[in-house]
């Protein structure tokens, strides 16, 4: 018992080390548009640096010229998504971002998505409460709002022709496998396997069985290791498949240069990773398979 605090303990040390340092500051203004229905006085202005507002914004969908909806009132079904300059696949990517990102990053994460993946992307927001605040939510998971966004979404589309990639990044992906592990004493097995999941760079380590599984963990990226799906105990789901690889990112911003975000940004995971279909196929009859994509 003892041994099992002592390994809690230092994993929380250990997460408040890397999800404090995943926060980056240097916004620049951003206008941020309510939809139509919402009166004049909910529009907000997020300055620079200055995030104390975002968290008003958890669990809202992101969608096109950054227009936001209030989850509770709107069907993710009827956001304008993100779209990349050549469409290559109309099937959308429904995103939910990682700690310390406002909805004005979260939207240029969105832009870079559609970009590499040639695919619509909705956001669901994952709101800042700024710093050691975001951090606890790992430890003491108390963000229950994102979470419920992400699980009326996926009602939604469940028993219909409807196809989604929900993709997590960082601390969306730990959001994303409570949320699914909330859905699993919903849903039958079938339904679950409707739905197809991926994680770059995740902070989630228990996924539920059911739904497909795409990992993607950077080598040098700490996150998955301490608090992801190659933590030892993971579950990273059956007939997950997780690729591995070596990437580190040299044209980072001065002002947010730091050996972290080298190998954990955005960026370092999408110029590594395979279509959903075609990493799919490396999918284990059972269990999981882990692949070093360097290898392929």
């Amino acid at each position: 018992m003892k041994k099992t605090k002592r390994l809690f303990l230092g994993m929380a040390i250990l997460s408040l080390l890397l999800f404090t340092s995943c926060s980056d500051t240097t916004f620049e203004e951003e206008t941020l548009h309510m939809q139509e229905s919402l009166s004049v006085s909910d529009k907000t202005h997020l300055l620079s640096g200055n995030k104390s507002e975002d968290i008003q914004f958890d669990g809202y969908y992101v969608g096109a010229d950054t227009l936001l909806y209030d989850h509770q009132i709107t069907s993710i079904l009827d956001v304008p998504p993100v779209y990349p300059e050549t469409l290559k696949n109309d099937e959308p990517i429904w995103f939910v971002n990682g700690a310390g990102i406002d909805v004005a990053k979260q939207y240029k994460n969105m832009v870079e998505i559609a970009e590499f993946t040639g695919r619509p992307v909705v956001g669901i927001h994952n709101g800042t409460k700024e710093g050691i605040a975001d951090v606890l939510e790992i430890i003491l998971p108390t963000n229950e709002t994102v979470e419920a966004s992400i699980e009326k979404s996926v009602l939604e589309i469940i028993d219909t022709d409807t196809n989604v990639l929900l993709l997590g990044h960082s601390q969306g992906a730990f959001h994303l496998a409570r949320s699914l592990r909330t859905l699993e004493n919903q849903l039958s097995n079938t339904q679950l396997g409707q739905l197809m999941v991926e994680t770059i760079g995740g902070g989630g380590m228990w996924f539920p069985r059911g739904p497909q599984y795409v990992h993607y963990a950077n080598k040098g990226d700490n996150v998955p290791k301490v608090h992801g799906v190659l933590t030892p105990g993971a579950l990273p789901g059956n007939r997950s498949v997780i690729f591995t690889f070596d990437d580190e990112w040299y044209d980072v911003p001065p002002e947010v240069d730091t050996p972290f975000i080298r190998v954990h940004a955005q960026i370092v995971y999408l110029r590594n990773r395979l279509t959903f279909a075609e990493a799919r196929t490396y999918a284990p009859p059972f269990g999981t398979k882990k692949i070093n994509l360097n290898n392929l």
